[in-house]
């Protein structure tokens, strides 16, 4: 007969099979549930886009950047800006660089910016060594290429900037950001910084500025200082959190974040209002420290290790998204306002040509 204490032994052992295999049941759902998750986080509509238009440069192109109603991309290269149709794959409009007339040259502009209804182009250089552009601000109409608006400073301006209305011009001239009415010119206030601006970023609702400063003999602050605009530019708040010198500004489209690169290649995102890193995009990483966002403020592309677009809120890199070969990278990205059109220049690998490639989202807009 067996006694009371091996029942007792006999009845735990049952009932801690029977915990375990419970347990064991609940880790694996778990765990199946978090890959699931994880899978999800890392699919989007970009997964598999399809190549529009590949289209061929002979030079090299410093910036790009679609207009507002998504129909334009603007390259800008060494002497000229071009406009390519987006549909048609063609280039629509040619415009000169800024003229330096002492060395009868043209200097490439350093930043451009479209109105919000894509009428006007605006272009800003600044005194690079001996070469100092006659204009350091000029506004084109698109359609007929005539100069609406020119504006001179003695150093010029890094950046150009409209308000949301269109109805202003910030540049980032000198010590500070100048604001311009625009269409008429007419100067509406400044604000001076202890260095000379390097890049500024607009707020979708136009309220708050975020600047950063420009590298001047070794002297710089790699912090990002946010200003309120109105009733008059004020310091709100100061951003630190990069050691090396910031390349990149730019606010979510839902204003709910701020995203910052240095040239050596670190992302940081921002919840400005808080003055805190997002810490799940903590490890983003791209080369030159160039990026895009999308218009939906979900995704952001750059020249990530894992692939060319992460979640911009899980941090999860995208599965299958335009793959580079182990030694490409892409020299210049774009987003479409429209979240439907991705535009990234590389190297012909055939050619000494550089290639602009279009990509499309399958359930794009652009197909009806």
């Amino acid at each position: 007969m067996i006694n009371q204490g091996y029942w007792k032994f006999f009845i735990g052992l049952a009932i801690a099979l029977s915990w375990q295999s419970s347990m064991g049941a609940q880790v694996k759902t778990d765990t199946s549930a978090s890959l699931n998750s994880i899978r999800e986080g890392m699919s989007s509509e970009w997964e598999n886009p399809r190549l529009i238009h590949s289209l061929a440069l002979t030079t090299a192109v410093n910036s790009i950047k679609f207009s507002p109603d998504g129909q334009l991309l603007a390259t800008v290269g060494t002497s000229q800006i071009m406009l390519w149709d987006v549909d048609k794959g063609e280039i629509q409009q040619v415009f000169p660089g800024h003229s330096a007339t002492e060395m009868g040259l043209k200097i490439a502009p350093t930043a451009i910016a479209f109105s919000p209804d894509s009428r006007f182009l605006a272009t800003s250089t600044w005194s690079q060594g001996l070469l100092s552009p006659d204009q350091a601000i000029i506004v084109r109409e698109i359609t007929t290429g005539k100069e609406v608006l020119s504006i001179s400073e003695s150093d010029g301006c890094r950046q150009i900037l409209f308000d949301v209305s269109g109805e202003v011009v910030y540049g980032a001239c000198g010590l500070g950001v100048t604001a311009w009415s625009f269409p008429e010119g007419e100067q509406l206030f400044n604000f001076a910084t202890k260095y000379p601006v390097e890049a500024i970023a607009l707020s979708p609702d136009g309220k708050i500025m975020a600047t950063v400063d420009a590298n001047v003999s070794g002297e710089q602050s790699h912090q990002i200082q946010l200003w309120t605009l109105a009733p008059q530019p004020t310091l709100l708040s100061t951003l630190d959190g990069h050691a090396n010198d910031i390349a990149q500004l730019e606010f979510t489209a839902d204003g709910k974040r701020l995203v910052s690169s240095s040239y050596d290649g670190k992302i940081n995102v921002w919840n400005w209002q808080q003055g805190t890193i997002y810490r799940n995009t903590n490890n983003l990483h791209s080369s030159n420290g160039m990026f895009s966002l999308s218009a939906n403020s979900q995704l952001i592309a750059g020249n990530f290790h894992s692939s060319g677009m992460t979640n911009l809120i899980t941090g999860l890199p995208l599965r299958n998204v335009m793959q580079l070969s182990p030694n490409e990278e892409a020299s210049m990205i774009a987003f479409s306002p429209q979240h439907q059109l991705f535009a990234r220049i590389v190297k012909s690998p055939d050619s000494d040509k550089f290639l602009i490639n279009l990509w499309q989202v399958e359930n794009s807009q652009l197909d009806k």
